[in-house]
């Protein structure tokens, strides 16, 4: 799939979208957050530049560099065809069929997953004082974790490390989970990306019974986001916060609508390109159109010093959609438990 450039295909789909608009309330933390374990602070901005091109997204972590980066599709040892049991106990209740010759492609430099060492992050477990926090974010169709080159999505990446350093600031312990969309050489890559990050989560989530979750998706990766809170809802509700940037199913391999009814989104997108702007009506999930503000030009699309406005591309760059989604995680994190 990191071949295919679907972000760049996208631009040849014309969908049609009902625009709505809701306000995101900016609300601060009250008394009420050490019910939530988190003690009132003032919030830290976003640093005032997005993070310059690293050649990784592991290298662009500001912490939490010393976790593993893999290939899913490597885990096949037995070389069956097949990710389950039969690779590892832990894969029970797996069945993802890798395509013949496509699975554990040159993985020195290529990677759909990366999870961070909780040995970075003092704290991470239930005894501490302050409860601990998984990031987990989603890349956009055709990223690569050892390319930056590869895909559009890299302001997810500025989002993490925000929200790392503000939990930071507040004694809480954070690990990050980077993904790809797609589960490279994989047959339906991103409906067997959903199962993987589905197992990953609530395997954690029960080993942790403190641990809280913000998942953070742009594009295809907002879809991996919906499909797996969805699956998740009922079991882990009061635990999970989910972000979706520009979320589409367009290219995708199947036409995945799943969306939770519990769990609660906020889902920011925008109306530039006249077809985007999916809208979600459930009580559970706030609606914010970003299509006036601005951000950086896309590489693929020229670059350059200036601004523009928000593309599909670009949505996830835009300091102040950046900034609105740390403060929604947070206020999330802050509220008192259900």
């Amino acid at each position: 799939m990191r071949a295919l450039g679907l972000v760049a295909l996208f631009s040849l789909a014309v969908v049609a979208a009902v625009v709505l608009f809701s306000v995101f309330p900016r609300s601060s933390p009250t008394a009420d957050t050490a019910s939530a374990g988190l003690p009132s602070v003032t919030p830290s901005p976003i640093p005032p530049e997005p993070t310059p091109e690293p050649p990784s997204w592991v290298t662009g972590l500001t912490t939490s560099r010393h976790g593993i980066a893999t290939q899913v599709s490597c885990l096949d040892v037995n070389g069956d065809g097949v990710i389950d049991a039969g690779d590892s106990d832990e894969f029970a209740g797996l069945d993802i069929p890798i395509d013949d010759g496509a699975g554990c492609n040159d993985p020195a430099h290529h990677a759909d997953y990366y999870v961070g060492d909780p040995s970075d992050a003092g704290g991470y477990h239930c005894d501490a004082p302050v409860v601990p926090v998984l990031i987990v974010a989603i890349a956009s169709a055709g990223s690569d974790l050892l390319d930056t080159t590869e895909g559009e999505s890299l302001g997810v990446l500025d989002i993490v490390n925000a929200l790392q350093a503000r939990l930071a600031a507040l004694g809480a312990a954070s690990v990050p989970i980077l993904s790809a969309s797609a589960v490279f050489g994989a047959d339906e890559p991103q409906t067997r990306n959903e199962e993987w990050i589905e197992r990953e989560l609530s395997r954690r989530l029960d080993d942790m019974p403190c641990l809280r979750t913000v998942m953070i998706g742009h594009s295809h990766g907002g879809v991996t986001v919906t499909s797996v809170t969805a699956a998740l809802d009922d079991d882990y509700f009061g635990r999970i916060y989910g972000v979706l940037i520009d979320r589409t199913n367009v290219l995708y391999d199947r036409s995945a609508t799943e969306i939770p009814s519990r769990i609660p989104l906020l889902n920011v997108f925008q109306t530039n390109e006249g077809w985007h702007g999916n809208v979600y009506g459930s009580d559970n999930n706030t609606n914010v159109d970003e299509s006036t503000e601005r951000a950086p030009i896309a590489p693929s699309d020229g670059g350059g010093d200036g601004l523009a406005l928000v593309s599909h591309k670009t949505l996830d760059d835009a300091l102040p959609v950046q900034q609105r989604i740390v403060d929604a995680v947070m206020t999330w994190l802050f509220a008192p438990a259900p």
